[in-house]
């Protein structure tokens, strides 16, 4: 064994050692004293310094984190309140364009654009084609009901029949509906590309989505019901 190996060997002996022994320097603290450390931006330090100093650090990481699990409680509040607002107005609309409009406002609070597609629907708006839909879901939708992040061109393609509704670089929320009567999708999206990121939960979203397309069921869609109560001549 060479010198290097074994002074290698040497210190994880007295590493282990000293982990073994977490009392070992009780009543050798003159040792300790007599220690140090070297440091990147202050030369030298004792070993009682030096745990201060990662004390410190430790304490400073742990206020950091605090305050962004405070900030994102904070924001996750402000959107929650936001949803249970729009979710009661979308309850309470006496038609389908009702339910767009109150999506697209409350997008609009948001500082987000809110696409609705369904396949085979009365209102060009909303109207999917069916193949682009399924191909849409088997590139995306295989494992859970929703994706979030970015869309490749040829994804945005198949499901935004009317142009890209943020720049290359925004981040989307499509949320499938799981609806019988329904097929298609509710999609929010954002400019910001870190605002929509595939490890976020989904939970109210999609209990978001399932709203709408019971109500999109349910109602009627009253442009064209006015076509049929007043044709043109």
């Amino acid at each position: 064994m060479d010198s290097t190996a074994k002074e290698l060997c040497t210190a994880l002996d007295i590493e282990q050692y000293l982990l073994d022994n977490p009392d070992f320097f009780a009543g050798r603290e003159h040792l300790i004293d007599s220690m140090s450390v070297p440091h990147h931006r202050e030369g030298a330090v004792s070993l009682f310094e030096l745990k201060l100093g990662r004390q410190r650090e430790q304490i400073q990481s742990l206020e950091k984190q605090k305050n962004e699990l405070m900030t994102l409680a904070s924001h996750n509040d402000r959107i929650f309140r936001h949803f249970m607002q729009l979710e009661k107005r979308i309850l309470l609309a006496k038609s389908g364009e009702q339910v767009i409009c109150a999506l697209e406002q409350k997008a609009q609070e948001l500082e987000l654009k809110v696409v609705v597609g369904v396949v085979e629907h009365v209102s060009s708006q909303l109207q999917l084609d069916q193949e682009d839909w399924l191909k849409f879901k088997t590139q995306n939708l295989v494992e859970r009901d929703a994706y979030l992040g970015r869309l490749k061109r040829s994804d945005r393609e198949l499901i935004f029949t009317q142009g890209t509704p943020v720049s290359e670089l925004g981040s989307y929320a499509v949320l499938s509906f799981e609806h019988p009567n329904v097929e298609g999708f509710l999609c929010f999206c954002s400019e910001d590309g870190g605002r929509y990121q595939p490890s976020q939960d989904t939970l109210y979203l999609s209990h978001l989505a399932m709203v709408v397309a019971h109500q999109l069921n349910h109602l009627q869609w009253q442009k064209v019901q006015t076509l049929h109560v007043h044709p043109h001549p």
